[in-house]
């Protein structure tokens, strides 16, 4: 008996359901064809009365239709089982209709017909700011001729620990089709870029090079010995650009941070035996840039055999509207997306949930939030961490832009920072120099602790004495991983000191000048953290030379800037409102 899983939106899943006599369903709504019962999957006692009756064997021809799997699953957490036992130990079929590939149940044998290209990678709609999530590591294709899907590993372990690119084979047009579709819909510019090489002027890649992603299209190339000598020269000096930018680093991926991102680049290569017959070095280009994978990320896709290839991707069926889906999906990414709101920004619900919004986090995202979105509609983040302690991008930092656009910036990253963070968590520090309001809303927010120099003096203090009472800890962060750990020890928060007009202030009162520089030495140690906003840099102040990131209005908007690195972003569209109704959120719960 061949059990049936059919993968897409119900438009698409219903009209592959067969219509015959002794189909029972448990599903949502309206049957999408004439069946003998159909169930909600909320009615519980008669859904579990079915799969009894289905688990003694039913009746001779019948069939069993779960109709979205996720929805009827989360109705029955033992739902999965049953429908094991019902497929091995009976006779009856089981059709099951789910809107998403990773939506199906695990462990049991199922034909799968990916019908939608989105829902083979867990979408339902495409936009940039939900699809480009993809961190460079596996990519479903389509499925086998057993219904089972069939994923492209896109990096393996080189000498069983260093992470590195894999180069990829595929013979079938549409399976590269597929995969190549499948990276650019699932993995942001940023982090991946192809150039495609194709021996003649087919239309293999016709869609596909519409989108950003793509950085060179080269069309019959077999017909033209230079021109391949061109490419070959081109992807040569690519390569080598790339291992000058990593250096010495380990591999890319060891290269990559807030500072610098090296996108990987997909070299994809259709027609490779007739590129070869006519210009027989290329094979020889191809050996030297594989070599290099590990440093340069330039990943190869050849759809003929080559020594360098390590991932053979099996040929398969993908998924029916793929030609479709080929033409429509690379112009959504070139359009452009609205900003979303703060708390879209931050995927959390539209109001504060301290329960929600306060859980714990792992370290790496502690103190790490976003205050924008780039062009591709992927967060722009700030890291408050040490990055030498701690791998982030702080301590201390700065905002630069006129007297009556600073705000905007200020509100983005303190109110990010408090969103996530509770007061035993984080406390903020709020100096308005001029007077002009620039923290007005915010200072309602629990966080708030007095803005008096003195107190910071006495604060940087009782932090260094707290540290040494309790068991002579070397860092805030050491002070609270035991306290994780089961120490009977205080809260103790990092702090963040926020002072705007900051050149005006030092001027007024040269004497807080010196608090800055202690603070600024030996605060990441301390758990105390700078960030001064002027008109023009904080960082010009004498002995002011430990800013470590930059938020800048510049002529084109805002931008980060860390390091060499400069990225431009666009504020949460709604911060005006957030910057007053947030804090009070925050104190209503506290």
């Amino acid at each position: 008996m061949t059990h049936l899983a059919l993968v897409g939106p119900p438009h698409l899943t219903a009209p592959r359901i067969p219509a015959a006599p002794g189909i029972y369903r448990i599903g949502q709504g309206t049957p999408p064809t004439p069946v003998a019962v159909s169930f909600e999957p909320s009615d519980r006692r008669r859904c579990e009365n079915l799969l009894t009756w289905f688990e003694r064997g039913g009746e001779p021809g019948a069939t069993l239709l779960v109709d979205d799997w996720k929805l009827c699953a989360e109705s029955d957490p033992g739902l999965a089982e049953s429908i094991r036992w019902i497929t091995v130990a009976t006779p009856a079929r089981v059709i099951i209709t789910a809107r998403s590939l990773d939506h199906l149940p695990e462990r049991v044998r199922l034909r799968v017909e990916v019908l939608d290209f989105l829902a083979l990678h867990g979408l339902s709609t495409f936009t940039k700011a939900l699809a480009w999530k993809g961190r460079w590591w596996k990519v479903p294709v389509g499925t086998d001729a057993h219904g089972r899907p069939v994923v492209a590993e896109l990096t393996h372990l080189a000498d069983g620990k260093w992470r590195t690119g894999s180069h990829l084979g595929v013979t079938a047009p549409e399976t590269l089709r597929s995969l190549v579709l499948g990276l650019v819909t699932t993995h942001s510019p940023k982090l991946f870029q192809a150039v495609f090489v194709d021996a003649h002027d087919s239309d293999v890649f016709a869609g596909l090079d519409q989108a950003p992603h793509v950085q060179a299209h080269h069309r019959g190339v077999a017909r033209d010995p230079a021109l391949i000598r061109h490419v070959a020269d081109a992807l040569l000096a690519e390569s080598e650009r790339r291992l000058e930018v990593v250096g010495n680093t380990w591999t890319i991926f060891h290269h990559r941070g807030f500072d610098q991102v090296l996108p990987q680049l997909l070299v994809c290569v259709h027609g490779l035996d007739a590129i070869v017959a006519a210009e027989p070095e290329f094979a020889t280009t191809l050996a030297t840039i594989a070599h290099d994978v590990g440093k340069s990320g330039v990943q190869l896709l050849l759809d003929s055999p080559h020594d360098v290839v390590t991932r053979q991707i099996d040929d398969c069926t993908v998924p029916a509207n793929l030609d479709e889906a080929t033409k429509s999906l690379p112009q959504l990414m070139c359009q452009a997306e609205p900003a979303p709101g703060f708390f879209d920004l931050h995927e959390v619900p539209n109001r504060f949930d301290r329960s929600h919004a306060w859980r714990p986090r792992p370290v790496k995202m502690q103190y790490r939030v976003a205050v924008g979105t780039d062009e591709h509609g992927q967060p722009v983040e700030i890291d408050l961490k040490s990055g030498t302690l701690q791998d982030g991008m702080g301590p201390h930092g700065e905002i630069v832009a006129p007297p009556e656009r600073r705000a905007e910036g200020l509100r983005a990253l303190i109110l990010g920072q408090m969103l996530r963070h509770s007061p035993d968590e984080l406390q903020v520090v709020l100096i308005d120099f001029h007077g002009t309001a620039v923290f007005a809303g915010l200072d309602s927010a629990p966080h708030v602790q007095p803005a008096l120099a003195e107190a910071l003096m006495d604060d940087h203090e009782r932090r260094i004495r707290m540290l040494v009472d309790s068991g002579n800890y070397r860092t805030t962060w050491d002070y609270r991983t035991a306290r994780s750990n089961g120490a009977q020890l205080g809260p103790l928060p990092e702090l963040l000191v926020c002072v705007d007009g900051v050149h005006g202030l030092v001027e007024a009162r040269p004497d807080f000048l010196q608090v800055l520089q202690t603070l600024g030495r030996t605060g990441r140690s301390y758990g105390q953290h700078l960030l001064l906003s002027d008109a023009t840099p904080p960082s010009d102040l004498q002995g002011n030379d430990f800013m470590s990131y930059r938020l800048e209005l510049t002529g084109n908007g805002w931008a980060r800037r860390i390091g060499r690195s400069v990225e431009s972003f666009t504020l949460p569209t709604d911060l005006d409102s957030v910057a007053w109704s947030l804090p009070q959120a925050m104190r209503a719960t506290s």
